[in-house]
C-alpha cells in the first residue's frame, strides 16, 4: 500500500513520540528509529497480503506502544479501538491521539474482557497479547460473522493454534501473520 504524504508525516511523529516516550518510560524494545521503522513495516506488511479496504472498524487488542494498530489506523484511514489496561501505556496512546490529532482513534483503558462495544468491529488485530486460544476465548464477545482477525504472532504460533481452527497464515521476516474469519471461531 502506497503511503501518501500525510500518511508518512504522521508516522514520522509516531516515531518520534514513540523515541521520546521510551527514553522516559520503556515502553518498547525499539530504541531506535530504525527499528521503529522495522516495526511499522512489520505492522503494515499485511495490507500487500490482505484485503482489508471494506473493513470500517479495527479493534486491537493489547495495544501497548501502538503497533500494529497506529501504522494501520493511519494507513486504512478508519475508525479504530485501542483496548489497552495498562495505564502507562493507555495514556502514551492518548497523547499519540492528541498530538497527532487522530480524531477516529479512541482508546479503552481496560481487559478486553470487560469491553463492551455499540458496534463491533469488522477487523481485529492483536500483536503478541495473548496466545491464540486464549485471546479467541477474551475477545469472543467483540466478534461476529464478517469479522476479520489479523494476530501477529512468532515462531511459536503453531503450538498456539486450536485444534481444527480454519485459518491462513503467511510469514515476513521473523513475523508469522494469522488470518482468521470471525464465522470459523462462532460455528
Amino acid at each position: 500500500m502506497q503511503l501518501n504524504h500525510k500518511q508518512q508525516e504522521l508516522l514520522e511523529n509516531y516515531t518520534q513520540m514513540l523515541l521520546s516516550w521510551n527514553a522516559i518510560h520503556s515502553l518498547s524494545g525499539a530504541k531506535d528509529a530504525k527499528s521503529i521503522q522495522k516495526n511499522i513495516e512489520n505492522s503494515l506488511y499485511p495490507l500487500s497480503k490482505v484485503n482489508l479496504n471494506n473493513k470500517h472498524l479495527l479493534l486491537d487488542i493489547g495495544s501497548g506502544n501502538g503497533f500494529p494498530a497506529i501504522p494501520l489506523h493511519i494507513a486504512l484511514e478508519i475508525p479504530t479501538i485501542l483496548c489497552e489496561p495498562n495505564a502507562k501505556k493507555a495514556s502514551f496512546l492518548q497523547n499519540i491521539k492528541a498530538h497527532l490529532k487522530l480524531t477516529h482513534l479512541s482508546i479503552a483503558r481496560k481487559k478486553i474482557e470487560s469491553l463492551n462495544l455499540e458496534s463491533l468491529p469488522d477487523f481485529i488485530t492483536s500483536r503478541a497479547a495473548f496466545d491464540v486460544k486464549m485471546l479467541l476465548e477474551k475477545c469472543k464477545h467483540c466478534i461476529k460473522n464478517d469479522t476479520t482477525l489479523l494476530l501477529y504472532k512468532g515462531s511459536n504460533v503453531e503450538n498456539e493454534l486450536p485444534k481444527g481452527l480454519k485459518h491462513s497464515r503467511f510469514a515476513h521476516t521473523l513475523s508469522q501473520y494469522l488470518i482468521i474469519n470471525g464465522k470459523d471461531i462462532l460455528c
